[in-house]
């Protein structure tokens, strides 16, 4: 199919493989069964929640704000008021928009154009002018590098956006057969590129990134915000954006696209395996172990339980012990240091 908007203005939309880009995508391949089969009920909660707060954080810390995640998360406990600072305003916002995003994933309906708008009038609620909400822009623009405030690229003028934006939706339709993960980054890119609206393209693209991944039925984007990754990343995010749009192929942001999603996936299923191994065990997993450890060895002690459990707090091991003393399941023998246990 022919775009001829987006061949105009030399914005690439065409997919090619590379061995980085496959390497990167067997990476998240291989996170993706933990996220489906291994997360219990609270550690789930936990990885939701946790991953909203780095969304919001660093898809707004990319745009130059500095509220970090300790000051977001408590933002987000609060009831929503109405205030002057744009910094706290952007968190509020984006959090709106991030629910917005999670309820049109539910909607079985093709996405439309004024979706994409009604994203970007939540993200830049009372923060631009009214007459360039949810709609777009009727002034020229660029891309900037938000912290430095430098000149990245130009940007279509406004007269070429309705027909560049129909181009885009087109080939989504085109495209949704595609691989979810290459088919989302890529919408990322032409539609920073395209740059519809007057302020709030990044986050709005991050956005949509995410929410064309949870329509695609990718589980795994609900617990792994890349935005962290991008975030670290930031130079090299400009970088490859202005790279991509010279060498008029997607490689280039695909590639990092794709390594961001990989690294921030990678960093959160080492994280939530390692609260699996303690706090998500749970007392009475640990208990059921330490009888059973009780059982083949006779008796043990304390030292023999936290190398059953060395990632688990000694204390915590000890309050096992004393548990299952109480509970009448093992007997305690001899002064505290030189304690042993065994079975009733």
């Amino acid at each position: 199919m022919n775009f001829e908007t987006l061949k105009i203005l030399g914005i690439p939309y065409e997919i090619e493989y590379s061995d980085k880009l496959v390497s990167n995508l067997m990476r998240i391949a291989e996170c993706r069964p933990f996220f489906l089969e291994h997360l219990t009920k609270p550690l789930k909660v936990s990885l939701l929640r946790n991953a909203k707060v780095r969304a919001i954080t660093y898809s707004n810390q990319i745009e130059g704000n500095t509220l970090s995640e300790k000051e977001v998360s408590k933002l987000l406990k609060k009831k929503k008021k109405e205030l002057s600072d744009s910094e706290v305003i952007e968190v509020q916002n984006y959090a709106d928009a991030l629910s917005y995003a999670e309820k049109l994933a539910i909607d079985s309906r093709p996405l439309k154009i004024s979706d994409f708008c009604d994203l970007q009038r939540l993200v830049t609620e009372g923060l631009i002018q009214k007459d360039q909400l949810g709609k777009l822009r009727t002034i020229p623009v660029s891309i900037v590098n938000a912290p430095s405030g430098g000149k990245i690229d130009s940007c279509p003028e406004p007269h070429h956006l309705k027909m560049a934006v129909d181009d885009l939706w087109k080939w989504l339709e085109y495209t949704k057969e595609m691989n979810p993960f290459l088919r989302a980054f890529a919408f990322h890119f032409i539609a920073v590129a395209v740059h519809p609206f007057a302020d709030g393209n990044g986050r709005t693209c991050r956005l949509m990134q995410h929410l064309l991944l949870l329509q695609s039925g990718e589980e795994i984007i609900r617990y792994v915000p890349s935005e962290t990754a991008i975030m670290y990343h930031r130079d090299e995010y400009y970088k490859v954006i202005r790279q991509t749009k010279k060498l008029g192929k997607l490689t280039p942001i695909l590639e990092f696209l794709s390594f961001c999603f990989a690294e921030s996936a990678e960093k959160i299923t080492k994280e939530a395996k390692h609260i699996l191994k303690t706090t998500e065990l749970g007392p009475a997993i640990r208990q059921e172990k330490i009888v059973l450890l009780v059982k083949k060895k006779k008796e043990i002690k304390t030292a023999d339980v936290v190398l059953l459990f060395p990632d688990v707090p000694r204390r915590t091991l000890e309050r096992d012990l004393e548990h299952l003393c109480k509970d009448k399941r093992l007997r305690a023998y001899g002064e505290k240091r030189a304690r042993v246990y065994r079975v009733r």
